[in-house]
């Protein structure tokens, strides 16, 4: 099975869709632009590639393209065969982001970084003041960010 850059298995058997994917990938995470384009790339080299469509859903979604956003997390949600726990779990949690389920969100986030907390593009999602913990509105928001990613940080090194 092939890998994310994290070494975390994909749902995907087209090296390329992976290539795709990872570039997409590091691109959305340092919000570089580009980062959609490579996810229709990925999409293109393998239509069914779940997390691709949910890369791109998270990007689209940051650009305030709400509806463009649901299509693709929808199209990953259809396309959705033969994933992985991490995989499915992952867009779960996207899906509890996108329907506004915060409190739910929130646990899912929690409970799916226990278990691979080298899943960057949630880590992404909820790791600013802008995500889903800096927006939730919780008392101690930056204190529970701060709690987060200290206690994440010791599984990425020097990872960028």
């Amino acid at each position: 099975m092939l890998t994310d850059r994290d070494g975390l298995a994909l749902s995907t058997a087209s090296a390329a869709a992976r290539d795709d994917y990872v570039r997409a990938s590091d691109l959305a995470l340092t919000f570089y632009p580009g980062a959609a384009e490579a996810y229709d790339r990925a999409i293109a080299a393998d239509p069914g590639f779940a997390l691709a469509h949910v890369g791109k859903a998270q990007v689209l979604m940051r650009q305030g393209d709400v509806v463009a956003a649901r299509a693709a997390l929808a199209a990953a949600e259809e396309g959705a065969t033969d994933l992985s726990e991490r995989e499915a779990s992952h867009i779960g949690f996207f899906d509890l982001v996108f329907a506004c389920r915060i409190d739910a969100a929130i646990a899912a986030l929690y409970a799916h970084l226990t278990k691979w907390p080298r899943d960057a593009l949630v880590v992404a999602s909820a790791a600013n003041p802008n995500g889903l913990i800096g927006g939730s509105g919780r008392i101690g928001q930056k204190h529970q960010i701060a709690a987060l990613m200290d206690s994440l940080a010791p599984h990425y090194d020097d990872d960028f």
